[in-house]
């Protein structure tokens, strides 16, 4: 498995929106890709969101990575969303069914 945790920080007032635009139209798309295990976001402060997403190997996590860069430039545009960082790497230690 292959782990990819993409940090963003966004304006407070807009932490709903933006939850409910990836919740309705990104969780789908990223659902559906190939190599798909799980995605997770959650609020890491009150100007931060935190997405970990993980797939059954690197290429497809990196497919993924590069998909949700776009969808964020085309979905988001009209937010004040900024990307922070990209930590990723392989998963060594697996506790969930």
């Amino acid at each position: 498995m292959y782990m990819t945790m993409r940090q963003y920080r966004v304006e407070p007032g807009q932490l709903d929106e933006v939850a409910r635009r990836v919740d309705d139209d990104w969780l789908g798309k990223v659902r559906a890709m190939h190599g798909f295990i799980s995605y997770h976001v959650f609020k890491g402060g009150d100007d931060h969101l935190v997405s970990i997403t993980t797939f059954l190997d690197e290429k497809e996590a990196m497919t993924a990575t590069e998909a949700s860069a776009e969808w964020v430039g085309e979905h988001l545009s009209d937010m004040k969303v900024e990307f922070i960082e990209t930590r990723q790497g392989p998963v060594l230690i697996h506790g969930g069914a």
